[in-house]
C-alpha cells in the first residue's frame, strides 16, 4: 500500500496533467455556483480548493482590475498550473495552504466561492467558521458540490463499466445530504442557506478523451491510479461502453451537484 503522501502526490499530479480536459467538464457547473454568488466589480473574493486556476480567471474577470482574488490550494502541482495560468493578473493572489486553516485577517474578503473544493475538510464546521470570520458582515458563500455517487452518472458509469469489485472513496460525496450542508452551515454561524439541486450533462470530449479523464480522477480514476495493476482489465470496458455511448462522437454524462449559498 503506497503511503498517503504519495496518494495524494499521485492525485494532484493527474489533475495537474488533465487540468484543461477537467476544466471542460467542470466549469458548466461552476458557473452556475459562480452566477449564484455574483461577485462584483471591485470586491474582494476567496477561491477554495482553486485548483488549476480556470475559476480564478473566470473570477478576476468578475470583480476586474479594481477588485481582488485570493486563490487557496494545498496541492502544489495544481498551483504551479494555476501561477501559470494567473501570472499576468495583478489582483490575484495565490496561497499553497490548506484552506480551512487559512489565516486571512478576520472581515477581510467579500465573498467566497469554491467549486468542488469544499467536501474535503477533515472538520466541515470549524473549517466554515474560519471561512465565515474572514468574510465581512453581510458577505456571502457560493459553492458546488456533488449530490451521492447513485446519482452521477459521470461517476457511476465508468465504474459499473469497468465491472470490477472496488471500493469507492465516499469523501467527494460527502456534502450528498442537503440537510447535512444545512447543519453545518447553520453550526459555522452562516444564515440565510439555500441548497438548490442542479443537473446538467457534461463532457471532456470523445470517447477516447473522456477515457483519459476517467481513467485518473473521479470515482474509478482514483481507484486504478492508486492500484495500477487494474488499468488492463478496467480501460478497454470502459471505452467500449463510452463508444457504445457516443457513437464515435462526443460522449456527455449526467452530473448531480448542490449549489450552495449562504452569508454571514
Amino acid at each position: 500500500m503506497e503511503s498517503p503522501s504519495t496518494v495524494q502526490t499521485v492525485g494532484d499530479q493527474a489533475r495537474a496533467d488533465l487540468a484543461d480536459l477537467i476544466d471542460l467538464q467542470m466549469s458548466p457547473l461552476g458557473l452556475v455556483a459562480m452566477d449564484a454568488l455574483a461577485p462584483a466589480a471591485g470586491q474582494t473574493i476567496l477561491d477554495v480548493g482553486c485548483g488549476a486556476g480556470e475559476t480564478i480567471l473566470q473570477l478576476a474577470d468578475r470583480v476586474g482590475v479594481t477588485g481582488r482574488v485570493i486563490g487557496v490550494d494545498i496541492a502544489p502541482r495544481v498551483m504551479a498550473v494555476a501561477r501559470k495560468r494567473t501570472a499576468h493578473l495583478p489582483q490575484v493572489t495565490l496561497l499553497q495552504e490548506d484552506a480551512a486553516r487559512l489565516a486571512l485577517p478576520d472581515r477581510s474578503v467579500d465573498g467566497v466561492f469554491s467549486r468542488f473544493g469544499t467536501m474535503f475538510f477533515a472538520e466541515p464546521t470549524q473549517a466554515f467558521a474560519n471561512i465565515g470570520r474572514m468574510l465581512k458582515p453581510g458577505g456571502r458563500i457560493g459553492f458546488v458540490c456533488w449530490r451521492s455517487m447513485g446519482e452521477n452518472e459521470l461517476d457511476f458509469f465508468p465504474v459499473e463499466a469497468a465491472g470490477l469489485s472496488i471500493t469507492i472513496d465516499p469523501t467527494p460525496f460527502s456534502f450528498e445530504d442537503a440537510d447535512t450542508i444545512t447543519t453545518v452551515l447553520g453550526s459555522a454561524g452562516f444564515e440565510h442557506i439555500c441548497v438548490d439541486a442542479y443537473d446538467a450533462d457534461i463532457s471532456s470530449g470523445d470517447a477516447d478523451t473522456m477515457l483519459r479523464v476517467m481513467m485518473r480522477v473521479g470515482a474509478l480514476g482514483k481507484v486504478v491510479r492508486e492500484t495500477p495493476a487494474l488499468l488492463p482489465k478496467a480501460e478497454p470496458r470502459v471505452r467500449a461502453a463510452l463508444l457504445a455511448r457516443g457513437g464515435g462522437g462526443k460522449v456527455s454524462l449526467r452530473a448531480a451537484t448542490w449549489i450552495v449559498t449562504a452569508a454571514v
